[in-house]
């Protein structure tokens, strides 16, 4: 099992917690790779000049979705050389992220509950997509 309870929360083998985090990243990066895609499709629609503005934008969304590739790739790499048994405690870290799907996926993918979320319970917020 990936998690157990400890008397200081969940605790989570570091290897698995970077292996889910790699995943967490390579969605992100694929989103980044569809809205890419999406703007650039638009893009071809607009008179040249707005082109030409969205350009450096373009650009800079192409980057966003290389740098969390390599993000992504050095969690995951990182996650085979940590020793077998090592481990950290998670629950605190899980509380703090603001959106719940993601919380809820992360704490799917190490083996545990899903997290009581800190932005939630404090003000309320919900995620609306």
């Amino acid at each position: 099992m990936a998690t157990s309870m400890g008397e200081h929360g969940e605790v989570a083998l570091v290897a698995t917690t970077l292996e889910v985090l790699a995943a967490e990243i390579e969605l992100a990066a694929a989103h980044s790779i569809t809205m890419d895609r999406i703007v650039g499709e638009v893009m071809d629609q607009l008179p040249e000049a707005e082109r030409n503005r969205l350009t450096h934008s373009l650009h800079g969304v192409d980057l966003l979705a290389q740098h969390l590739t390599s993000l992504a790739t050095f969690a995951r790499n990182l996650s085979r050389e940590v020793p077998g048994e090592s481990k950290a405690t998670v629950r605190s870290a899980l509380s703090e992220i603001t959106l719940g799907a993601l919380a809820e996926r992360m704490a799917a993918g190490l083996g545990g509950p899903a997290p009581v979320l800190a932005a939630q319970a404090v003000s309320g917020d919900v995620d609306l997509f």
